[in-house]
């Protein structure tokens, strides 16, 4: 399996400790390394691989804490400007072969909770080799109006619902069908580009194009003009709000997950 961690982010929202020049992601903000390195760590795993995509000012930090922490051979790409995760997601995905299992997990996360992190990780794996795109949900341990919802039926995802004013997250909470959407996502990379192919055909065309004109593959550096031509979109609008093939693979509050999102979640 090889880990995408997608290091996008403006460093805004936990100002002034993350910043433009260095986000929450790679900033010193919690115990034990960064965010980023955090990320690394528990996806270390034999055999595994991992593609960093970053913009240009923050490449150089990430090479710096990847090295800090031995890891080597790793596959990059560099973004002249974002373009939000679909796309991002898409250009890693036709870096590797099309039955490679990919899971996608932000830099900016805290987990604490290892062991059913690796469970859910693994089980996630097996739904991806069998052609599913999966989303992970994250018990809700309270009301919040920050995240988006899942509602779901066991695996199978019956809805997604954006971020609720407080009187919505409240009964979402109590229904017991509904949890966080985490961000973090698994599948093979053949499956993501058929269906983003599917769904968002002008972004995966746009996609292919700055893949293929990109000056070198390794790191992938697409050109700032073919980057600009892709529509900006999120994997969730793009794909999995639209795609029929999609899983919900269910986290319990032992996964101990944030996104670290505000001052009052830190």
């Amino acid at each position: 399996m090889t880990t995408i961690i997608l290091c996008g982010g403006s460093g805004t929202r936990l100002w002034p400790l993350s910043r433009a020049a260095m986000p929450k992601q790679f900033a010193a903000i919690v115990p034990g390394g960064s965010l980023f390195e955090g990320a690394v760590k528990r996806n270390l795993q034999p055999g595994s691989g991992f593609i960093v995509a970053a913009n240009e000012s923050q490449q150089a930090i990430a090479a710096e804490q990847l090295a800090g922490l031995g890891v080597s051979g790793y596959l990059s790409m560099v973004e002249p400007v974002g373009r939000n995760t679909a796309p991002a997601i898409a250009l890693a995905c036709m870096m590797v072969p099309a039955d490679e299992v990919l899971f996608v997990a932000p830099s900016d996360h805290l987990i604490r909770g290892l062991d059913e992190y690796r469970a859910v990780t693994a089980r996630a794996a097996e739904l991806a080799s069998s052609g599913r795109l999966v989303t992970f949900g994250i018990a809700p341990a309270y009301a919040e109006t920050g995240y988006g919802y899942i509602e779901t039926d066991g695996e199978k995802v019956l809805s997604f619902k954006e971020k609720p004013d407080a009187e919505t997250a409240k009964r979402y909470v109590e229904d017991g069908r509904y949890y966080w959407n985490s961000g973090m996502f698994c599948f093979t990379a053949g499956t993501f580009l058929a269906e983003l192919k599917a769904h968002a055909p002008e972004v995966h065309a746009a996609c292919a194009r700055a893949y293929d004109r990109a000056s070198t593959k390794n790191p992938l550096r697409p050109a700032k003009d073919d980057m600009l031509a892709i529509p900006s979109i999120s994997v969730d609008y793009a794909v999995m709000e639209k795609s029929d093939k999609v899983s919900c693979v269910r986290c319990t509050a032992a996964l101990a997950w944030s996104d670290l999102g505000s001052y009052d979640a830190l």
